[in-house]
This record gives C-alpha cells, structure tokens and sequence, in this order.
C-alpha cells in the first residue's frame, strides 16, 4: 500500500514564512549596524595606506629632570581619537592621521603644576602642517624652537617632522613655560625634522606678505572639492587683507581645467562675471582664478577689485 504525503496546513505555512521574515530582518540589521560609521574614519584609512602608516617609528616621550610624570601615557587612534578631542577629529582623521600619543607632567618643585604634551603623528611633513596652520591661535607669538612654531601664553606648538605637538598647561608660571620649552626641545632633538620646510611657500612673493599667515587644505578649499592641496597665505593691499592660494597640478593642461572648473563653479553658486580678467563677484567679495604654468593661482574673497588685482600682479 503506498502512502500519502501529507501536504503542510495553511498555519504550518504562515509559520515558516514568519521564520524567513525573522531571519531576513535579522540580517538587515546587522548590515545597518556594522554600515554607521565616521567618513572620516574611511578617509583616514585610505590615506593611513597611502602613508604606510604601519612603518611608522615609535616615538619617546621621556619625562625631562624638570617634570614627574603624572600616570602613564595614553594613545589614540582613528576610531576613538573623538574621545580627547571631541569637536576636532575630523580635521585630523580626513588627512592622514596615524595616531595620538599624549601625556601629563608636573613640576618636581610645584607637584601642583602640570601641563599635558600631544603628539599627533600625522604620517608626513604636509599634513602635519595642515593642522598646524589650520589651527594657528590668533594670539600667535613667533617661537624659534622649530621652523613651524609659535607660542601663546599657555601654550606651545610646532611642526616636527611628521608630527604636530601641542604642549598645553592651565598654570603659565614662569617656571613652568620654561620647563614646556625644555621638554619641547628634547622632543625635537630626538626626532628631528623641525628644520624641514615645505618648498610650497617659498612659491609666494615676500613683498607685503603677513608674516606666518600660511595655510594648506589638503582634503578641499573653499567648498570645491576639486581644489586640494592648496595653500593660502595673506597679503597687505593699502587698507585691505587679501587671501592669495596657489596650488599644483601634473602639467599645465590640467592646471587650466582646474582653473576653468574653480571659475565655473563660482558662477555657478551665484557668481557674477567682472570685466576684469578672470575677476567673479560673489556675495560682494571678488575672486580671481587663473593658470600659471603647472600653478593654479588666485584671490579668495577680497574685499575690492583694486585689492585683487593689486596681490594677483605680484603673482604674474
């Protein structure tokens, strides 16, 4: 006698139907999750591989016969540098951030007294800079301790090599400044690089130029994100200040199309053609773009034509 398959009811159906859902349900979230993540973070891995990061030299960060050292010292990485300096990150994981090496000092004679040393390596000379510059306090004070350098009056900072270090205190006693000038010397002296210079600004003429008045975008400038690496710096132009860049392409045809699309792009975002040579007006400020050989130079937002045209001849 053969026998009979018996067919599934309808609610042995819906069962499994349910079962599959659960586990489709499952799977998307676990896509979603794992997907939420910080651009940044992928930009900065992809430039960490670009700088091989991995061969980066370990870094002393010996305690000077002035300091004690107040704990052990702390490292940061891509993934949880928001958690010292939150509200900044970004700027360091979008250009080539490897990692944050930071620790707290105080004073043999005044235990009281600490200040706190970061070391950010940022994998190469330029983008170290790049946050450097950025960064650059108003109530900068020229430092000789390195080429990039400057000092507030709680504060140290400078370029080293591949590395930007900040040494910060709440206590700017006259003791204390000295013994951060101490150990911000011994740092340089075992790492070297401090001389290093970027061949770049050596590009801006000198007449009238605001001392220290450098800046490098490396990621993007002035919200056309096909202007990288550019570097600005400001001019003195009778009573105005004017922002002068200047960034380099592969050879002179691309340096054109990128000057082109730059002159496009403002006339696109409600730019309005001067009569004057490759001069756009845009909400009252005046740009000026245009091609020098391999250089793609200009005038960023200045207050009057006069005053563009006055930084641009300089460049011509």
């Amino acid at each position: 006698m053969k026998g009979t398959v018996r067919q599934p009811g309808r609610v042995e159906v819906l069962v499994s139907y349910l079962v599959v859902l659960t586990l489709v349900a499952i799977a998307v979230g676990v896509f979603l999750k794992q997907s939420r993540f910080n651009p940044a973070v992928l930009v900065a891995q992809q430039a960490a591989q670009l700088s091989s990061k991995k061969t980066a030299p370990a870094t002393p960060l010996d305690t000077p016969a002035e300091f004690v050292p107040l704990g052990a010292a702390e490292t940061f990485n891509e993934e949880n540098l928001f958690e010292k300096i939150d509200g900044k990150a970004d700027l360091y994981l979008t250009v080539g951030f490897v990692e944050l090496r930071c620790r707290r000092l105080a004073l043999k004679a005044q235990p009281d007294a600490w200040c706190e040393m970061f070391v950010y390596d940022m994998a190469k000379l330029p983008q170290a800079f790049c946050v450097y510059s950025q960064q650059r306090r108003s109530e900068a004070q020229p430092l000789d301790i390195a080429t990039y350098a400057y000092r507030t009056k709680n504060s140290l900072y400078f370029v080293c090599g591949r590395y930007y270090v900040e040494v910060v205190t709440a206590m700017p006693t006259e003791p204390m400044l000295t013994a951060m000038l101490a150990l911000s010397r011994q740092f340089i002296a075992q790492n070297g690089g401090a001389t290093e210079r970027l061949p770049e600004l050596a590009l801006f003429p000198s007449a009238n130029l605001v001392p220290d008045s450098h800046i490098l975008y490396i990621a993007e400038a002035f919200g056309f994100d096909q202007l990288k690496n550019v570097f600005t710096a400001k001019y003195k132009a009778g009573n105005a200040e004017v922002t002068a860049f200047l960034t380099g392409c592969d050879d002179e045809v691309k340096a054109t199309a990128l000057a082109e699309a730059y002159r496009k792009f403002l006339l696109e975002n409600g730019g309005k053609a001067l009569p004057a040579a490759n001069a756009v007006e845009l909400m009252g400020n005046v740009e000026i773009v245009f091609a020098k050989g391999k250089q793609v130079v200009g005038v960023h937002a200045a207050l009057n034509l006069e005053a563009a045209q006055a930084v641009v001849k300089m460049f011509q």
